[in-house]
């Protein structure tokens, strides 16, 4: 995928507005955040299932934190060191507000990563969550939220340019666009169905048309309107054959780079071994023991765990 940054006001309209009216409610976490990681912190990305919902306090609250620098965001130099070799860190936080107990789980990435990633990465996980509907819960200035607001319409590009080659036409504008979020979500090691992606887009088919349309012209192929309100798109023969290639290389590596993370979260995520049989028994129903063995010494005792829940077709 070698697209140019399109010009900044076309990716922002793209992303359309980017807030949320819960940010009120989330600012105990978001001081929380800056708090732990200073002056480094320069935006507060909030995305996820607590966002659709509407309700931060109906489970764990999803950010992507943004950092100028990863020195001068993490007080180790281990810790640092690990998030520029395999960005994002990923941290849990929590906050009794006295009305309620807000938690979330939150990725430190700078913004010069989250650049690259939307535009170059050749893994999906960046480019496909910025391209669904997030909020800026907090902006150090107005330059770096309308940077990331490109940020968020580039993404789109990318995600589609990436995935329609790899679908059959034609489709609604908001089928094809939650298939490509299916194929997205399907280059990583998960505990949901296979059809998340699918879901998470009839929730808000407008939107999804909506960022489908507007990104249309942007791509590498020319998209098509049926009479009935499909979609065709038509890419050439040898972009197909790219696409799909790339996307059966990216499930095998992004499912590695999972794992990876997971090994790396046992130190930056506290009770990660707790929080990861509630949210395998949440989406699955498939309960797992946590001894006090596998809690203390996840890097030892967590792999015949994670083998057996892959050979069962648990994660996927």
């Amino acid at each position: 995928m070698d697209h140019s940054f399109t010009d900044p006001a076309s990716l922002r309209a793209i992303a359309g507005p980017c807030e949320t009216d819960q940010v009120n409610a989330l600012k105990p976490l978001i001081d929380a955040v800056r708090r732990r990681h200073r002056h480094a912190v320069r935006a507060v990305v909030y995305y996820g299932s607590c966002l659709r919902s509407g309700d931060p306090t109906s489970g764990l609250v999803d950010f992507y934190v943004i950092v100028d620098r990863y020195r001068a965001a993490h007080a180790s130099r281990v810790s640092a060191a690990a998030n520029q070799l395999l960005p994002p860190n990923v941290y849990y936080l929590e906050c009794d507000t006295g009305v309620a107990m807000l938690r979330c789980k939150y990725a430190v990435i700078t913004l010069d990563d989250l650049q690259r990633g939307v535009k170059h990465g050749r893994l999906s996980s960046l480019w496909g969550r910025f391209a669904q509907p997030v909020a800026i819960a907090h902006a150090a200035n107005d330059e770096i939220r309308e940077a990331l607001r490109a940020c968020c319409g580039q993404a789109v590009i990318t995600l589609l340019d990436a995935s329609l080659p790899a679908l059959q036409p034609p489709m609604l504008p908001a089928e094809a666009f939650g298939a490509a979020l299916a194929l997205s979500y399907g280059g990583e090691l998960r505990t949901e169905g296979g059809d998340r992606g699918l879901r998470i887009a009839e929730q808000d088919r407008p939107e999804y048309a909506r960022r489908l349309h507007a990104a249309r012209g942007h791509l590498t192929f020319d998209i098509d309107q049926c009479p009935d309100g499909r979609i065709a798109w038509r890419p050439s023969a040898a972009q197909c054959r790219s696409a799909r290639r790339a996307w059966r290389l990216r499930a095998p590596a992004g499912r590695a780079v999972s794992v990876m993370r997971l090994a790396k979260a046992c130190f930056t995520f506290d009770n990660a071994i707790d929080y990861a049989a509630w949210k395998l028994e949440r989406h699955t129903g498939v309960a797992i023991e946590v001894t006090p063995r596998l809690r203390r010494h996840p890097l030892i005792y967590a792999w015949p765990v994670l083998w057996r829940l892959y050979r069962d077709g648990t994660l996927r």
